[in-house]
């Protein structure tokens, strides 16, 4: 996910962001991590830390 909450405040991924938030879906703590596109560009982005909080069901894999 792009967006998460951080100090009662939305905020996007990115380089200044903080490293732990909220998601604002599921309220579970999330952090930020770093990937790197084709062209070598950073592109940040919110990973959940564990599954405690999640509302929504599991991701069906096909």
């Amino acid at each position: 996910m792009r967006e998460a909450i951080a100090e009662g405040q939305p905020v996007q991924a990115s380089a200044d962001s903080p490293e732990k938030a909220i998601c604002p879906a599921c309220g579970g703590a999330v952090r930020k991590r770093k990937r790197c596109n084709m062209d070598r560009q950073a592109v940040y982005f919110c990973q959940r830390e564990t599954r405690v909080g999640e509302k929504r069901p599991n991701r069906h894999h096909h």
